[in-house]
């Protein structure tokens, strides 16, 4: 594998890691979430999660490398962090705000994912591309909820 392609995989495992954090904060505070709307977005989402892991992993795969299986050394440290802001909310309003960052900070990923690999093959371009507007998506559902009042 070439230093490009090595690059690549080292960025989708990145990715991956993001999804492998955010499905398992959603399902902390899903738990927590008291609003049914926000309940079915929260399930929404773990769905887009599940989807984007099992893309990823196959692109990841389809490179000849393992995939990341957990979250790695520095984002179990995040997601400890996570797991303190979970517990710390108890209400849906602070959920639904902490939901909206992680979101954020998906898109930003997938943003910096596109900027940095501009010479990557088309099928991974769209598959980054699928993640962005899936992250899109759950964002403006959870800003809607936040507007609305969940």
């Amino acid at each position: 594998m070439n230093s490009m392609d090595n690059e690549i995989v080292k960025d989708l495992n990145e990715l991956l890691r993001g999804c492998h954090m955010g499905a398992s904060t959603f399902k902390e505070y899903l738990v927590e979430a008291q609003s049914e709307k926000l309940r079915e977005t929260l399930k929404h989402s773990l769905d887009i999660f599940q989807k984007h892991e099992t893309e990823l992993t196959s692109r990841i795969n389809s490179y000849g490398e393992d995939a990341a299986d957990s979250t790695g050394i520095m984002a179990v440290l995040s997601e400890m962090t996570e797991k303190i802001k979970t517990m710390m909310a108890d209400s849906d309003e602070e959920i639904l705000n902490q939901s909206i960052k992680a979101m954020d900070m998906g898109l930003k990923a997938c943003h910096d994912f596109i900027d940095k690999h501009k010479q990557v093959p088309e099928e991974l371009l769209f598959v980054i591309h699928d993640l962005e507007a899936d992250y899109k998506k759950v964002y403006r559902d959870l800003t809607e909820l936040k507007l609305n009042n969940y």
